[in-house]
């Protein structure tokens, strides 16, 4: 088999396992309702349910007078609506969070995403990027 074949081949089999990452994977996100972050603990990283479609993780952190929650689940995109009247509406705003009393909404993508509000990279994407340079490598190594 030539070299144009393996390539061919390889890069064929990178694009479907890539795609197939995408595709077939259910979010885990953090699910709990805590008043510390540090309550949410990794027992709390679960495979989200089959009831919606979900594809990201939510945080909501909610304050009052009175109380302080944080709570972590599954969620359906968009977080963020196309009109900036109906997002600021439904609290999807920017959040003040000097004010006595707020409750901001953050979403992510990936799996893990929502453990400190901050996204993470998904794995299929490290997956993707590791089986380009691979290939790329198989390349140079077999033409040279």
């Amino acid at each position: 088999m030539g070299l144009e074949a393996w390539m061919a081949m390889f890069i064929l089999s990178t694009i479907a396992l890539s795609t197939a990452t995408f595709v077939s994977n259910k979010p885990k996100c953090y699910q709990c309702k805590v008043e510390h972050n540090d309550l949410c603990t990794d027992d709390y990283l679960k495979i989200c349910p089959d009831d919606q479609a979900y594809d990201r993780c939510m945080t909501t952190i909610s304050k009052t007078k009175s109380s302080f929650l944080i709570e972590k689940k599954c969620a359906l995109g968009p977080c963020k609506l196309r009109d900036p009247k109906q997002t600021t509406g439904l609290g999807l705003d920017h959040c003040d969070r000097s004010r006595p009393e707020y409750s901001c909404v953050q979403c992510c993508q990936g799996d893990g995403c929502n453990r400190n509000e901050a996204a993470n990279v998904h794995p299929a994407v490290v997956t993707f990027f590791f089986l380009l340079f691979l290939t790329m490598g198989m390349f140079l190594f077999l033409r040279g």
